[in-house]
């Protein structure tokens, strides 16, 4: 049977095949750039098809563009006007800190739990020695974080702007059955990433209301503040809020605030931190999906174990091909049993 005169011939995809796995390597440290870039394009693109069909494509890839630095900037410096506006309270819980992890100093509940402090202060050092750490840490990181911030915004714009159409031309040169597969995967693969980031929208509210009745009963102040605050690391799944629990944990060690601590274990972190992404997330997910809870609870923190923070998304995403995938290929099967049935049929 001769080869279809429409697809490309297999050496030329191996060369592509080659050529794009040189360029994961040259680029594999923008990697989780480029996948943010990409899936965050595919949630938005019914906005751009409707967008560009008043302004045209160039026009709303730009403004969708614009819109995502904006949205961007505006969650930076919200966080900085929060940290700029509590400066002085968050420097007194730090100064606690630091007062109470000098070898001289100690308390009740230091001596309860068995905290050696010498060891703790050798780990925090002084408070100049600690906040000229952090600022090493920002300043060593800030020339790699600011080629990734460019790279995704770079990358997001022209997956915008030309994603759809390099979507039709790679559907073109498939065959038949593949098309049809590619097709079906594609659709389960955009409601799965419309569910991770319009769920993580939703956690970041929860996260935040939830927090308000706890940080009223913990008793320090500052509770627009710390919900707040809560909400914002809670972008970052699973770590984010535990940090701040954490932290607010030795606080409550240093000033030997019994209740404090207790309120943090029992209350702070499993229902603030945990409550949503454990029970929250894989349930709301796994309705938009229709996949079970306890798969999306593995994906995601699979996902992150493996992957770090972009394994947030690749986790259940890749779970949710390998299963949508083996329904494919359980209906082609069934298909082609069908067919080869009613063949048999017709030759008796």
């Amino acid at each position: 049977m001769p080869a279809d005169p429409h697809l490309p011939d297999r050496y030329i995809l191996y060369l592509f095949a080659a050529i794009a796995f040189g360029a994961l390597i040259v680029f594999w440290q923008f990697l989780d750039a480029l996948v943010f870039s990409i899936t965050i394009a595919v949630v938005v693109m019914p906005v751009h098809r409707r967008l560009s069909g008043i302004t045209g494509t160039k026009v709303s890839a730009a403004l969708i563009t614009a819109l995502a630095v904006l949205v961007f900037a505006g969650l930076i410096a919200f966080a900085g006007f929060l940290l700029y506006q509590n400066q002085e309270f968050i420097a007194g819980l730090v100064s606690s800190i630091l007062t109470w992890v000098t070898p001289v100093q100690g308390g009740p509940l230091t001596s309860i739990l068995h905290i050696n402090a010498t060891q703790v202060s050798g780990f925090f050092g002084g408070r100049d020695e600690f906040i000229a750490q952090w600022r090493n840490v920002i300043v060593q990181n800030a020339q790699a974080i600011g080629f990734k911030l460019v790279f995704f915004f770079l990358s997001f714009s022209l997956i915008i702007y030309k994603g759809e159409e390099l979507y039709r031309s790679a559907l073109s040169i498939l065959p038949g059955n593949l098309n049809h597969a590619v097709r079906k995967l594609t659709a389960s693969s955009v409601d799965m990433l419309y569910a991770i980031y319009v769920v993580q929208v939703i956690i970041v509210i929860i996260t935040a209301v939830i927090a308000v009745p706890f940080f009223m009963a913990l008793g320090y102040g500052h509770v627009l503040f710390f919900s707040s605050l809560a909400g914002l690391l809670k972008i970052v799944p699973v770590l984010g809020p535990s940090l701040l629990m954490a932290f607010l944990g030795v606080y409550a060690i240093s000033i030997s605030d019994i209740r404090g601590v207790l309120l943090i274990i029992f209350i702070g972190y499993p229902i603030v931190c945990a409550f949503p992404d454990l029970f929250i997330r894989p349930v709301l997910m796994g309705r938009r999906t229709c996949i079970h809870p306890v798969v999306m609870w593995i994906g995601f923190f699979g996902g992150l174990f493996t992957m770090g923070l972009v394994g947030f998304v690749l986790g259940p995403l890749i779970l949710s091909l390998l299963i949508n995938g083996y329904h494919v290929m359980k209906e082609d099967r069934t298909v082609c049993e069908i067919e080869s049935g009613r063949s048999a049929d017709e030759a008796g």
